[in-house]
């Protein structure tokens, strides 16, 4: 889980803990508002209940179906909170149209209309999740540090499993935003890419075609929501 705390559109912390250790997150501070978009619904109720007990506060769920300032063109019961955060972010700071690679638990692929029309997308696994499935659901395979190896044939087992899982993803990326781009008549020159997510800077390194890294863009959207919802007082 990724926490971030604003003074009005002034990032001035954040946090990033597992889903089951959220409470040991710092509250020595006053909020105006709190807004989540989780994808855990086991978690939302604990959440309310402990952003109320700190703060006193009920907090504004995002969702599919409440999310303004864009228009969710797929169905609002499904598409994830966070994707539809992102999708505001990015249409509202570098305009549409524009695809939005999030490197998350899952990389996700999001497509906005010139319009701002959140069209759908692309799910694949995360590259930790990949990681770790390697390493769990093998007999002989280590759990490896993710970073560049020397070169993308791997000379023993661990550089062989970096160069699968960076350059993996680094020719995953660079394919589906062809792929995407293709897809999006008379508007594929304008289209801007903007990467996000843990490790979108070690990929986007490499991967061509990614217009701009913006490692809070969900954190942002969160933030433009609140102020929004709670008024400008959170200036």
């Amino acid at each position: 889980m990724v926490f971030g705390l604003f003074d009005g559109k002034r990032l001035i912390q954040q946090w990033r803990r597992p889903s089951d250790s959220f409470r040991k997150v710092p509250h020595n501070f006053r909020c105006d508002g709190v807004v989540v978009a989780s994808v855990v619904p086991a978690l939302d109720q604990a959440l309310r209940v402990e952003i109320k007990k700190r703060f006193g506060i009920r907090p504004h769920f995002v969702s599919g179906r409440n999310i303004k300032g864009i228009r969710v063109k797929v169905s609002k019961a499904e598409v994830g909170a966070d994707r539809v955060v992102d999708a505001l972010a990015a249409y509202r700071l570098y305009g549409g149209p524009c695809i939005i690679v999030d490197f998350g638990t899952a990389t996700t692929f999001d497509v906005i209309s010139a319009a701002g029309e959140y069209l759908g997308g692309a799910i694949a696994p995360g590259i930790m999740l990949g990681r770790d499935a390697l390493y769990e659901r093998t007999a002989k395979l280590p759990l490896v540090e993710i970073k560049v190896p020397r070169s993308v044939i791997g000379t023993d087992t661990v550089t062989a499993i970096q160069s699968g899982l960076v350059f993996g993803y680094v020719a995953m990326v660079e394919g589906m935003i062809q792929r995407i781009k293709s897809k999006i008549k008379n508007q594929k020159s304008k289209m801007k890419v903007i990467a996000t997510g843990g490790l979108a800077m070690l990929i986007c390194k490499y991967a061509k075609g990614v217009d701009s890294v913006d490692p809070f863009l969900t954190l942002k959207g969160l933030q433009m929501i609140g102020e929004e919802i709670y008024g400008r007082r959170t200036k």
